[in-house]
């Protein structure tokens, strides 16, 4: 005959043990995590605020200019300046983007956004545009080297911000119930990010100017 006997349930309880266990051990992951972005965070905001930064940058106010409003360059390729290459949706959902010129000719990288497809365009059609007239961080009266010089300070800042920016984004996420740290806004995020891709732009203009200027 079977015994009825099936002895001390130990199931419940250690299965509670270990699932406190790990409860516990996430959040002293998740702390530790958090200390991590809050010291990476502290650091870049000293190099943000130090002497010696604000001595390299020449211009903190970029122009009144949308960042997000930029210039098509004409096509190296077949130099059509009165037909403008157009931007072409290759992916709908989510939507990616390409610039195509009546040549066929195509910028190289499938962007997400209109103005990165735009500023990819424009990085492989360096000859079609003038960085001095770039209507962003005054350089309309500068030579190649000040110009060049100019944007590699601001080409720091931005680089500083937008990744401060994203350790506040991480942060304030993470600690939504205690409100630590507001979280900026995308847009705000997305507008650093187009300065910057701007200033890119403009150091490969200035660089091309740089080599012309010195050929003899």
């Amino acid at each position: 005959m079977q015994s009825s006997f099936a002895g001390p349930d130990f199931g419940v309880p250690i299965a509670s043990s270990i699932k406190r266990v790990f409860v516990e051990m996430n959040d002293r992951d998740h702390e530790k995590d958090l200390d991590f972005l809050r010291q990476k965070r502290r650091a870049l905001l000293e190099e943000l605020h130090s002497d010696e930064h604000y001595e390299n940058v020449e211009a903190i106010a970029f122009g009144s200019h949308d960042p997000f409003d930029v210039p098509v360059a004409s096509c190296e390729a077949c130099g059509r300046q009165r037909l403008q290459p157009r931007m072409s949706r290759v992916k709908d959902k989510p939507a990616r983007w390409v610039m195509v010129c009546h040549c066929e000719r195509k910028s190289k990288v499938i962007r997400k956004r209109p103005w990165e497809t735009v500023l990819e365009w424009n990085a492989i059609n360096l000859a079609g545009f003038n960085y001095q007239e770039m209507p962003l961080f005054g350089l309309s009266k500068l030579s190649p080297s000040d110009a060049h010089k100019r944007l590699t300070g601001i080409r720091r800042n931005l680089e500083l911000r937008k990744n401060i920016i994203g350790l506040e984004r991480n942060i304030g996420q993470r600690t939504r119930d205690t409100g630590e740290m507001e979280v900026p806004g995308k847009t705000f995020q997305e507008r650093i990010e187009a300065y910057l891709g701007w200033c890119l732009w403009g150091l490969r203009l200035t660089k091309l100017a740089k080599n012309n200027s010195d050929q003899p």
